[in-house]
């Protein structure tokens, strides 16, 4: 099944309901970044968290959603961005974390076991005293130099819930978001899925905000089995359905459909524009000892050469090419 975004509406509770199913974008994370099955499951939870936030909020489908945590566990932090298309990337601070917070012994066993679910707390969090990390949002707009930023402490590990603590202050609606990931032996990303789940009206915000808290508990996790999620057969439309069924919101009527997918905005024209503003003689130096730059973004990993005479040209020692 590909990977998935959609957007619902349920008229009977005036609400509004987003489920993302990403396990082949966070594969694909992991893979570029070479995760062990901690960080792995951390990144996957923080793009999902990403991808939702970025596809229900009302602007440009090229407004991005910048997510940065930095928290007390071995994991030590992550950054991950987003824009309403599906385009969203991201990396860990630590990428060789086990799910309890050590570093990776080599193997797991082959599939076939039932699936379990991720628990973040040994890689978020401090095993001493849970001390509080913070989470930074930045939205930008397409075409504006303007930064919208946002910060809230982050204690314990649950980053959906320290979403929702953003959505509530944030959104007059609100918004209630729970992530989950699901693992078997061999395979460390079998499921990843995220909801969020936030009232059409300004009126109905307070009712539903008290399903956040089973939303993340239990019934995202408990309807992603049920809908056999990890197997393959399950998808974003069957889990949003069990998902309204679990809550009671109603029948829901599709109103949007996105694609998340791995993105990155680096480029060498970026490299280039970065190496322009630093000084002459730095520029002439690195021609000189180096015969060139080497830059790699990471994110995706890609990487950019820029020649000695392209520096010597930054510099000003030779005209511009055209």
């Amino acid at each position: 099944m590909p990977d998935q975004l959609l957007v619902f509406a349920a008229p009977e509770t005036d609400a509004r309901i987003a489920v993302c199913v990403v396990p082949k974008l966070a594969r694909e994370a992991a893979g570029r970044h070479a995760l062990a099955p901690g960080s792995a499951s951390a990144l996957a939870q923080a793009l999902a968290g990403t991808v939702l936030l970025a596809a229900s909020d009302r602007r440009p489908p090229q407004a991005r959603v910048d997510v940065q945590l930095e928290c007390g566990g071995p994991l030590k932090g992550l950054l991950t961005d987003a824009d309403a298309s599906g385009a969203v990337r991201g990396l860990v601070r630590v990428n060789g974390l086990d799910r309890n917070g050590a570093r990776a012994a080599a193997g797991e066993a082959g599939p076939g076991e039932p699936l379990r679910r991720f628990d973040p707390r040994p890689v978020f969090a401090s095993g001493l005293d849970e001390r509080a990390g913070v989470l930074s949002i930045v939205r930008a707009e397409p075409g504006s130099d303007e930064l919208h930023r946002a910060a809230f402490p982050f204690a314990g590990a649950d980053l959906g819930a320290a979403l929702t603590l953003f959505l509530r202050n944030d959104r007059a609606r609100g918004g209630e978001m729970a992530l989950e990931v699901l693992f078997r032996p061999g395979e460390p990303l079998a499921a990843v899925a995220g909801a969020l789940l936030w009232a059409q009206g300004e009126e109905g915000a307070d009712e539903l905000s008290a399903l956040g808290k089973p939303l993340r508990q239990r019934v995202l996790h408990q309807s992603m089995l049920r809908v056999d999620l990890g197997d393959g057969s399950g998808d974003a439309s069957a889990l949003a359905e069990e998902l309204a069924r679990a809550l009671r919101l109603g029948p829901l009527q599709l109103e949007g459909e996105v694609k998340p997918r791995f993105a990155c905005r680096c480029s060498r024209d970026r490299v280039v524009r970065a190496l322009a503003t630093l000084g002459r003689d730095e520029l002439r130096d690195m021609a000189a000892r180096d015969h060139g730059a080497e830059a790699s973004c990471d994110f995706c990993g890609a990487r950019y050469g820029i020649s000695a005479a392209e520096l010597l040209q930054l510099a000003g020692d030779e005209p511009l090419l055209a």
